[in-house]
């Protein structure tokens, strides 16, 4: 006898019934959402999981202990090419290197929600199913996600069928149809009961600030050891007294490969032969764009660099990103993709020097790799390490001053990156 029937028994109790029955649902047209609603235990989970046996629809499943103790890059299929993955994570609100080596167990809860929500969209479905999306999170972070979901839904045409009990994030998520579930039933909600939607992004502001204002937001760029170029405007984006996300904008480089074809007016050899006032004046960089995790997927950042852009009085503003390829913001805010710059003179030499030794990139990272080299092959791989992070003229990057000229972790770190980054070149014209 087992224990359900001797309790049974014992206490009188009719046998369990039988496996309920699923509320049937329909997925919405492309590009739209339906909106599942009802209390705990109301049947939301069994009627979402029969929709995705049924139509095929890739369910945001939860990460497991398992897939919580690898790294984020690695919960994505090997065989999937590296630049969609980078972009789907780039979409979802995760644009952030610093985030991707990371163990997904030390992401917070919006950090996995939206992870969850990449590893269901890499493969371009055509219909995304997520059961409480809004689970441990607060309003604000929910908020912010239920956003991020309408706009993905739209922009990349896919059926979404999201599920919550908080009525208060409908107007957010602004679902096309609100289905509630009563066990077996599904109830339509009338057209005329739906919220009136909300657009989280229409209520930020923007406005200008100071340079202290980059300090606390430094460490959430993937550059944060580097501290920025000659800075001219910065720029807040401020969600009532909430700073939600900078800008930076500064002097450009005297001399950049890209802009020899994209400007010739303003080409190294007509700097170099005395126009750099001209080139102080006539263009400027843009240094760095950083959103707070929470407001990350909205679109905010081509908000914030498009308010930028109306409001720097110069004709000219380039950008040198390898991020900006991924996640398109860039363009979207109303920079044209112009090219992207060859590795630099100081690259190729240290690159050179490490072939001749055996040695790959990496191997800067492998202090028992150095130890082995002779004496005089470690100064010079640490003279040419530091040449390559002092340079600024090929490749854009901002130059390392100051400190101890040491074959340092972060020197090495900084060189690996050089060694494989060609920033993308993005100019802004401002028309006349």
């Amino acid at each position: 006898m087992g224990h359900l029937e001797y309790a049974g028994r014992v206490f009188g109790a009719p046998p369990p019934p039988g496996r309920p029955r699923p509320a049937l649902l329909a997925l919405p047209a492309p590009g739209q959402c339906l909106a599942v609603t009802g209390p705990s235990g109301a049947g939301k989970t069994l009627a979402l999981d029969a929709l995705a046996r049924v139509t095929g629809a890739a369910p945001a499943r939860a990460l497991t202990r398992q897939a919580l103790s690898r790294t984020v890059l690695d919960l994505f299929e090997p065989g999937l090419p590296s630049p969609a993955v980078l972009r789907t994570l780039a979409a979802t609100g995760l644009a952030d290197y610093t985030l991707w080596a990371r163990a997904a167990r030390t992401l917070s809860m919006g950090e996995r929600r939206r992870l969850e929500l990449a590893l269901a969209l890499v493969r371009g479905p055509s219909a995304v199913i997520l059961d409480e999306f809004d689970a441990h999170l607060d309003l604000a972070t929910a908020q912010a996600l239920a956003c991020t979901l309408r706009r993905l839904a739209r922009q990349r045409s896919i059926s979404l069928v999201a599920s919550t009990h908080r009525e208060e994030l409908l107007p957010y998520l602004a679902p096309a149809s609100v289905v509630e579930i009563r066990g077996p039933e599904a109830l339509a909600r009338p057209q005329t009961a739906l919220a009136l939607p909300r657009d989280l992004l229409e209520e930020f502001t923007f406005e200008r600030g100071r340079l202290a204002d980059y300090g606390p937001w430094a460490r959430w760029h993937y550059a944060s050891a580097r501290r920025p170029g000659p800075v001219t405007d910065v720029f807040l984006a401020r969600l009532r007294d909430e700073v939600a996300g900078v800008a930076l904008l500064g002097m450009t480089h005297l001399f950049l490969g890209p802009r020899n074809i994209v400007l010739p007016d303003y080409a190294s050899s007509v700097v170099a032969s005395g126009s750099a006032a001209r080139l102080n004046r006539d263009l400027r960089l843009l240094q760095r764009v950083v959103i707070h995790p929470r407001w990350r997927g909205l679109g905010l950042a081509t908000r914030l660099v498009r308010h930028a852009l109306e409001n720097v009085p110069v004709p000219f503003v380039e950008c040198l990103a390898e991020m900006g390829g991924f996640s398109g913001f860039l363009v979207r805010a109303g920079f044209e993709h112009r090219g992207r710059c060859e590795p630099s003179r100081e690259a190729r030499r240290l690159m050179q020097s490490l072939e001749r030794l055996g040695l790959c990139a990496e191997d800067l990272l492998r202090p028992e790799r150095l130890k082995a080299l002779a004496l005089a092959e470690r100064e010079r791989l640490q003279r040419q390490v530091n040449g390559l992070c002092r340079s600024r003229i090929e490749t854009g990057h901002g130059a390392l001053r100051g400190g101890a000229s040491v074959l340092d972790f972060e020197r090495r770190r900084q060189a690996l990156m050089r060694l494989h980054c060609r920033p993308e070149y993005f100019l802004y014209t401002r028309k006349p």
